[in-house]
């Protein structure tokens, strides 16, 4: 959404318009540190903080499906310590069952071995994932932010394109929040809000990245350089462009939570309603019994 700088003209949105919709940190905040105290606002900050850092987004761990392989390896440890059992009991006992023990603990280790030998990267890799899943998840659900996140997010909220991403995530809480929010609601197409934070992260991310090329150029020998100079400011302005674009998405974001939370006005009322109604007849009722 663009904002009036004339009638029947528009203006491109700037940080600053998105900041006035947002729920920006407060000076307090922006002083001591970053310390959200809901919930939502904690998930999706450490959210984004993660993106602006240039972490991998992570498939929730109940998602992940382990390998065939990984079943395998399960049962035939099991079989091996099953063999290992009988042969102890064999042992004891004699007979023949020592050797039929014997025999089972025997192909369950070749089954080891073979599944070890083929499968072992792929069960590695699936333990790898899974666990960085999990912390990854454990920390969206934390009630504390980690000091990772805190110093990134502390750091976002010095720059622009930081400062956005923070605005989107405090939205995304607002919205998730409203009691109209779910799949079933009407007056709005619901927005899948993770894969949403996760692009306006990646944006920040890369506007970041090129503003530290840039003061790296702006700090080096040659910053002087005819050369240099106007790359740096061919970055600077493409930049600006960037950021507005950036600004633009997480206003667009703003008017969605705006309508979101319209329909959540509406939906409270029309379940007050039928209370309502009642009360009142019950009222002109009792009214009209003792006059």
């Amino acid at each position: 959404m663009s904002g009036q700088s004339k009638p029947g003209m528009k203006r491109a949105v700037t940080p600053k318009d998105v900041f006035a919709r947002s729920n920006m940190p407060s000076w307090w905040e922006r002083l001591t540190g970053v310390a959200p105290k809901i919930d939502a606002d904690r998930k999706f900050l450490a959210f984004v903080a993660a993106r602006y850092r240039g972490e991998p987004r992570l498939p929730s761990p109940t998602d992940i499906v382990a390998p065939v392989s990984l079943l395998v390896r399960t049962i035939a440890t099991m079989l091996a310590s099953a063999g290992v059992a009988f042969v102890v009991i064999g042992v004891f006992t004699g007979g023949g069952i020592a050797i039929a023990a014997a025999m089972l603990l025997a192909c369950a280790l070749l089954a080891l071995c073979a599944v070890e030998a083929i499968a072992g990267p792929e069960i590695r890799r699936y333990r790898d994932l899974h666990t960085r899943a999990v912390v990854a998840q454990s920390r969206l659900g934390s009630k504390w932010l980690d000091d990772e996140d805190a110093e990134t997010l502390n750091n976002m909220i010095c720059c622009d394109e930081g400062t956005l991403t923070y605005c989107a995530a405090k939205i995304a809480s607002e919205i998730e929040r409203s009691p109209a929010w779910g799949p079933d609601a009407i007056g709005f197409v619901e927005i899948d809000l993770w894969d949403e934070l996760a692009e306006i992260g990646a944006s920040a991310r890369r506007i970041a990245l090129d503003r530290e090329a840039t003061e790296e150029l702006e700090r080096g020998r040659l910053r002087d350089d005819h050369d240099i100079r106007s790359m740096i400011n061919e970055d600077k302005q493409i930049r600006r462009k960037a950021i507005a674009a950036l600004a633009a998405r997480v206003h667009a974001l703003a008017d969605y939570r705006d309508r979101v939370q319209r329909c959540s006005a509406r939906e409270l009322r029309d379940r007050g309603a039928l209370d309502r109604a009642v009360r009142l007849v019950c009222d002109e009722q009792a009214r009209n019994r003792l006059g």
